[in-house]
């Protein structure tokens, strides 16, 4: 029995190099449109050597439409290219905030302030909910007298309870 090895080669996809494409289609516009000019003002615009309308007006027609219309699509690939990448890079942040929320240890298990919990900060402290603290991983949660031994101050923001008041 002989063995086939499958070789994984990769796929040509054309959105990959849309961008490099559009600007190669574009640059290729311009030419176009230069060699009609050229060939509008050069020796292909004249009749038996004197410049003529009639002679130079096809090379402007041809020339022009068609260069015209290779930066148009040109530049309709740079910009369809551009979206694509934007969405891509979009998309993958979207996955990576679903999977920050998603995650055990984010605001599902924040206490309630109404259990006599808050959240202890450097120099002060906060209701759980507060947006100062929320959703924040190194948070510790603290019971009043645990604020009171520590001299902590009330958070400026979201305004939790006077410990004093939970401490009598």
């Amino acid at each position: 029995m002989s063995q086939h090895r499958r070789v994984n080669l990769p796929r040509l996809r054309p959105g990959a190099f849309g961008g490099g494409l559009g600007l190669l289609v574009v640059a290729a516009g311009l030419l176009v449109i230069g060699i009609g000019w050229n060939g509008a003002a050069g020796a292909g615009g004249e009749i038996n050597g004197i410049p003529t309308l009639s002679a130079q007006l096809p090379w402007l027609l041809s020339g022009g439409i068609l260069g015209l219309g290779l930066v148009v699509f040109g530049a309709a690939l740079v910009i369809v290219h551009n979206a694509r990448v934007d969405r891509a890079r979009l998309e993958s942040k979207l996955d990576e905030l679903v999977d920050a929320v998603g995650r055990p240890g984010g605001s599902a298990l924040t206490p309630s302030s109404a259990a006599g919990i808050f959240a202890a900060g450097g120099a002060s402290y906060h209701r759980p909910d507060c947006r100062l603290v929320s959703g924040r991983g190194d948070v510790e949660y603290v019971t009043g007298s645990e604020v009171a031994a520590r001299g902590l101050n009330a958070c400026r923001v979201c305004r939790p309870e006077i410990v004093e008041t939970l401490a009598h």
